[in-house]
């Protein structure tokens, strides 16, 4: 990597990741203590230390390379989401979402492949909504069918792969981050709507597929009647963040981490905000928008449509995931198992996030993206031209460049 591309790298947005990964170190830490003392924590700073090395790949990696290997990463994630459903797949809680890579001492080594799906779902349609020959150009939803019905198909396909892993929190994402990236490349708001709907009911016939996904339902409704049941984490969830109150309580003399069963993953931010208040969960929240927003700065100044959906892709992934997690946590939605970016324990999570970060600081060090083919592209700043383009972000969105 050139000076040059480091330079416009953005720094405060690495300075917000970085601050995110250390509260999420503490919190593991602070939150896993009294039942496995420094064990969790030891292994999240190992995870980060790769997350550290996936994010230096993603600043090394072209969007032409990218553009081009799209398939090979949807196609290397689909079989390893397939793989998990084989007898190679670990089975924890009652769902089956990891495989086993090895072991180091008495400690496995376990990913979680939908965590990775996610980037290389961002990354597929970002290259099937771009144009065939070139980075830079629109290709609007409305010039060819098949392009749509396929992306549909596909979106249908990992989310059932997923929900066969009992893991419905992260299929809701892989559609909200497919229907984000459709409207971005131009399908019109009604059709948008539509399909909405059709996934809702879609959902809903999942949901009550299941009885123990039905009764999370009920229990969100009224958690502290079934806090004994299907309610047991919301309840202790809402107890822990309303006895924090504005202060909190003091690191470390938190008491609902004691109860939750997930006190350092997907219930992470009810032990942080129990120690520190009102004022300790509003800057987590603070600095997760604010990654949202650098990322969708950088994803609005390229001038690329391939590297605006990819970048975009991954704002709206942090952001769908970020909400959902807190939307859970504090009993806004029904109880889902989606971690919280950056600071919930978990390998897969943490590599795959930081990764996508190096993916969009690559974006923003190289907004203009390489020929493909030799074909120059448009470029998009108001109306000012690039050699004999000029046209209007609208226009371009909708593929009249």
């Amino acid at each position: 990597m050139s000076e040059a591309s480091a330079a416009r790298a953005d720094r405060l947005l690495d300075g917000a990741v970085l601050g995110l990964v250390l509260v999420g170190l503490v919190a593991v830490y602070d939150a896993s203590f009294p039942r496995l003392g420094t064990e969790q924590m030891l292994k999240q700073l190992m995870w980060a230390g790769v997350g550290l090395l996936a994010y230096w790949v993603g600043r090394l990696l072209s969007p032409v390379f990218l553009y081009r290997w799209a398939w090979v990463f949807g196609i290397g994630s689909l079989g390893l989401m397939l793989a998990v459903l084989s007898p190679l797949g670990e089975e924890r809680g009652g769902a089956t979402r990891w495989l086993q890579l090895g072991q180091i001492g008495s400690h496995e080594i376990l990913v979680q492949p939908a965590e990775l799906g996610k980037v290389a779902l961002v990354l597929l349609l970002a290259r099937l909504l771009s144009h065939r020959n070139l980075i830079a150009a629109c290709k609007p939803i409305q010039e060819r069918r098949w392009p749509g019905w396929a992306i549909i198909v596909m979106l249908a396909s990992a989310g059932i792969v997923v929900v066969a892993q009992e893991d419905l929190g992260t299929a809701l994402l892989f559609v909200g981050i497919g229907l984000a990236m459709l409207y971005t490349a131009g399908l019109p708001l009604r059709r948008a709507l539509l399909l909405t709907a059709l996934l809702a009911v879609v959902g809903a016939f999942f949901v009550v597929q299941k009885t123990y996904r039905l009764q999370r339902v009920v229990a969100f409704t009224q958690p502290f009647e079934h806090m004994y049941g299907s309610g047991y984490q919301l309840a202790h969830s809402l107890m822990g963040i309303g006895t924090g109150g504005v202060w909190g309580t003091g690191l470390g003399l938190g008491r609902a981490k004691e109860f939750l069963p997930a006190a350092e993953t997907d219930f992470v931010f009810a032990t942080i905000a129990e120690e520190t208040g009102i004022l300790g969960g509003t800057l987590v929240i603070v600095l997760l928008a604010f990654v949202w927003w650098r990322v969708f700065l950088i994803a609005s100044r390229t001038q690329a449509m391939f590297t605006l959906l990819l970048a975009q892709g991954i704002a709206v992934m942090i952001a769908l995931q970020s909400l959902l997690n807190l939307y859970v946590v504090t009993g806004s939605v029904p109880t889902t198992g989606v971690p919280l970016p950056f600071i919930s324990y978990g390998g897969s999570s943490l590599v795959s996030l930081l990764f996508s970060i190096g993916l969009v600081q690559k974006v923003a060090s190289n907004p203009m993206v390489e020929r493909i083919r030799e074909v120059p592209h448009a470029r998009v700043v108001g109306r000012r031209g690039y050699g004999r383009t000029s046209v209007s972000r609208r226009e371009y969105r909708r593929g009249v460049a």
